[in-house]
């Protein structure tokens, strides 16, 4: 079979056709984005993401307090159950502030040391110390206010006089 004159030439899969005059090589649509097209989707894209950072500000933000409230809460169960086990004075006390760490002993022996909290307000008492029943010395129930800078998200740890702590989602009162 020969090609007399002009045939429609089929492209294949995406269906266009191209007129074919003897030795003339097909033409094809460009395809892809102009210049102007794609300046536009990068600036609207760009615009998307300035107002997304302060929404992930604030994620990150409450993320740590969080965090640091669990840690603390852990810390505080941790040293109650040392005091327990180990039928001794359990004491829980800031490096320095408590956003600085805290460390945990049992008998004058440090068990644990956790470390510094970035970013985050951590207030509290001076010491907590348990008792060898778990209970907490003293008369007053130890409280904890967790914040950060970035975010209004508080949280407060509370030890009961029996020893248990627990979390409230507001700053303590």
């Amino acid at each position: 079979g020969k090609v007399v004159g002009r045939a429609m030439v089929s492209c294949g899969p995406c269906g266009s056709t191209a007129r074919r005059s003897g030795s003339a090589p097909l033409q094809a649509a460009a395809a892809g984005f102009t210049l102007v097209e794609l300046i536009t989707a990068l600036t609207v894209l760009g615009l998307l993401a300035l107002a997304a950072i302060p929404m992930f500000r604030e994620l990150a933000a409450s993320q740590r307090v969080q965090t640091a409230t669990s840690d603390l809460q852990t810390s505080l169960l941790r040293a109650r159950s040392e005091a327990i086990k180990q039928n001794a004075v359990a004491t829980m006390v800031p490096v320095g502030t408590w956003k600085e760490g805290w460390v945990i002993s049992v008998g004058g022996t440090a068990i644990d040391k956790r470390a510094p909290a970035p970013r985050i307000s951590i207030t509290g008492p001076g010491s907590v110390d348990y008792r060898s029943n778990g209970r907490i010395a003293g008369g007053r129930m130890p409280q904890f206010t967790v914040s950060d800078q970035y975010t209004s998200l508080q949280r407060c740890v509370q030890v009961s006089l029996s020893g248990q702590p627990y979390v409230t989602k507001a700053a303590c009162s």
